[in-house]
């Protein structure tokens, strides 16, 4: 069965939702530590954690990242601007359980490698940023890289824990998710994951009936849209 893990972005040293990764769009959420803490206490065992700063070489969260990391959640992943082995180190280093690639992986595969190689590939989740276009973007989702099944097919030649699918189109809209993700999903080794318009109930389990393990949800979460919605 499918699980619930909650996303908490963070920007400027809050958490915070955006509306297809654009700055200045979506809410406020408040202190990070404590969204976290308020999740941990309302039962949720995973959370998906990204230092959007860090993704925009524009500043660091890794502070807040290890607080996160010590409040008791039994898995965290952790993302954005993941790109170098030092900073898997790092982050691992916090107490993540594994840390979510994306760009290195299309830009600079021999630091991916490198990566890979030396903290082994279970402990690393790519991610795939696509769009209705079929294909994937890197750099904060401004640059078209390749498409899906080619990003698949190389990935497929890794160890990983698995793969992350965000759809741009409508990442953080609560528009509804992609339904045509489904021909992709059995194509994916290890974990499956998803994130991109979630918005009501309805959604997960249809996510859930294409084989992904984890619903990965934010801004309808935290508008409470999704409020109640647990792993039971």
């Amino acid at each position: 069965m499918i699980k619930v893990m909650p996303s908490i972005d963070i920007s400027d040293g809050r958490a915070v939702k955006r509306v297809k990764g654009v700055r200045g769009t979506g809410i406020v959420i408040g202190d990070p530590i404590k969204v976290a803490e308020e999740l941990y206490s309302n039962g949720y065992e995973a959370v998906h954690v990204v230092d959007l700063d860090a993704a925009e070489g524009v500043g660091d969260n890794s502070h807040l990242i290890s607080n996160i990391s010590s409040i008791g959640f039994s898995w965290i992943q952790v993302g954005g601007g993941i790109r170098s082995l030092t900073k898997v180190y790092r982050v691992l280093g916090y107490g993540a359980s594994a840390v979510v690639i994306s760009s290195l992986f299309f830009r600079n595969r021999s630091e991916f490698n490198h990566i890979i190689n030396n903290v082994g590939g279970d402990k690393v989740i790519l991610t795939l940023d696509y769009r209705s276009d079929g294909y994937v973007y890197v750099s904060g989702w401004n640059e078209k890289a390749i498409e899906i099944d080619k990003a698949i097919e190389i990935a497929s030649q890794y160890p990983l824990l698995g793969i992350m699918f965000t759809y741009i189109d409508t990442e953080g809209t609560m528009s509804g998710i992609d339904s045509n993700i489904a021909k992709y999903v059995s194509k994916v080794k290890g974990l499956k994951e998803y994130a991109g318009g979630i918005s009501k109930y309805e959604d997960i389990l249809l996510l859930n009936s294409m084989g992904f393990d984890y619903a990965i949800v934010g801004m309808a979460l935290f508008r409470g849209f999704l409020r109640g919605v647990k792993n039971d």
